[in-house]
């Protein structure tokens, strides 16, 4: 009977050990990538706003047009 428990525990962790490394060998494909049509723009609106250069870090430049 002991055994048997064994023989059972083994193959259940055999199984599991082989989905695990099943599931890493697939590609990850979210439904978001599945809808997304061709040519069709997508806008990431958490993108960070924020400025990186401060106003007084600037610096005036003379320029002169040239016609």
């Amino acid at each position: 009977m002991r055994d048997l428990v064994w023989t059972i525990i083994a193959i259940w962790l055999a199984w599991k050990i082989f989905d695990m490394f099943k599931n890493v060998s697939k590609p990850k494909i979210t439904n978001q990538q599945n809808t997304k049509k061709e040519g069709e723009v997508r806008i990431d609106k958490t993108v960070n706003l924020k400025s990186h250069f401060n106003a007084n870090d600037a610096e005036y430049v003379d320029y002169e047009e040239v016609k």
